[in-house]
């Protein structure tokens, strides 16, 4: 299915575009997460690349399932390749200064780790003893609800020391405490104010469920019924998925950086929407022009993100004197665009020739068939 491929590539070329921005005092609206409650189509991006990390876990659980893997080496894989994961996370938060006493902990990678950790191992439970190696739908929905209630029923009900219960916001959040006890204040995200985390402990649970969902997906898509039909479920499903989230919001608000219900539902249904819209485009119609570069970046998405947090730091580090003040790279480029463009423009084409960068370093590695595996 290379729809799977376009789709995650085209999660991690938005991934590059809303951190790079050439003036973050100008950017525009879409290109930029929600304040708090509220949704934008940046807080798609990384649930949805969970999501894909969940049906892609199907096809290759199947085909080591098919050379032979066991139980015990499904386990030993989806530990290793977890722990991995966290590793670079760490490296690539402390890079280039590795300042240990601030550096920060949770991140985008630890959360992939954990998240691909927790519904793996489900996984292979489930798997065990199933016929081809398919696990049960409803089970796996059944996880994906009772951890969304369970960290519901947490954050409304259980009393935060000094707040008390049912605090929703990024100070006296049962997830904001937990974040303080567990890593400290100077180990939490820099630009929240240290009093909390987007990628923190409590919501991956929350997070966990868009993996779940996502090998829901990949285990309809492993079966034999029509393509047509399966394609047409999806699609459905995505629908329901999103009606559901947006009929939970006055109840449960839409919330990425708490990772709600509502926006796992929400989240989800946007998934399943995209990725089946995508496979009729892709794998039905086989269309491929103009595709190349997602296909670069999908099929070595960890490559271009490690490569986008090892040269994003750099570029403050690299200044010359300009007059009376010193000078950028960005402030060069974003300065020399502004004088042709509005602000809020110039701002986003900086960002897309960072993408184009970054691509054009990655076909390297594509052209040469080198991925980078975890």
């Amino acid at each position: 299915m290379h729809s799977i491929d376009v789709f995650r590539g085209l999660i991690v070329a938005g991934m590059l575009l809303v951190t790079n921005a050439g003036d973050w005092n100008h950017v525009y609206w879409p290109l930029k997460h929600a304040d708090w409650n509220g949704v934008t189509p940046t807080d798609m991006i990384f649930p949805s690349f969970l999501f894909l990390a969940g049906v892609s876990m199907t096809f290759s659980f199947a085909a080591r399932r098919r050379k032979g893997a066991n139980t015990a080496q499904l386990v030993r894989h989806v530990v290793v390749r977890s722990l991995l994961l966290i590793g670079i996370g760490l490296v690539l938060n402390g890079w280039p200064k590795y300042d240990l006493h601030n550096l920060r902990i949770p991140g985008v990678l630890q959360r992939i780790g954990l998240c691909y950790a927790a519904a793996g191992l489900f996984y292979v439970a489930l798997t065990r003893k199933q016929n081809r190696g398919q696990a049960s739908a409803t089970a796996l929905g059944g996880a994906a609800i009772g951890l969304m209630v369970s960290y519901w029923a947490m954050m409304k009900l259980v009393p935060v020391p000094g707040f008390g219960p049912g605090h929703l916001d990024n100070v006296g959040s049962l997830d904001a405490w937990i974040d303080r006890a567990v890593f400290g204040a100077r180990h939490l995200w820099f630009y929240g104010g240290q009093t909390w985390d987007p990628e923190g402990f409590l919501s991956t649970m929350t997070a966990t469920c868009n993996v779940l969902l996502g090998i829901v997906t990949g285990e309809w898509l492993r079966t034999e019924r029509p393509e047509r039909r399966k394609l047409m479920g999806m699609a459905v499903a995505g629908l329901l998925l999103l009606a559901a989230g947006v009929a939970l919001n006055p109840l449960i608000p839409i919330n990425k950086k708490i990772w709600t219900p509502s926006f796992v539902l929400l989240s989800a249904g946007f998934s399943l929407v995209v990725l089946a819209a995508l496979s009729v485009v892709v794998d039905r119609w086989r269309w491929r022009r103009g595709l190349t570069p997602s296909l670069v970046f999908g099929s070595n998405a960890i490559l271009a993100f490690a490569l986008a947090n090892l040269l994003s730091p750099l570029e403050p580090l690299v200044q010359w004197n300009a007059g009376s003040h010193a000078q950028t790279l960005r402030g060069v480029v974003n300065g020399t665009l502004a004088r042709w463009m509005s602000p809020w423009s110039a701002s986003l084409g900086y960002a897309l020739l960072f993408v184009a960068g970054n691509c054009a370093i990655v076909w390297l590695f594509y052209r040469k068939r080198v991925f980078l595996r975890i």
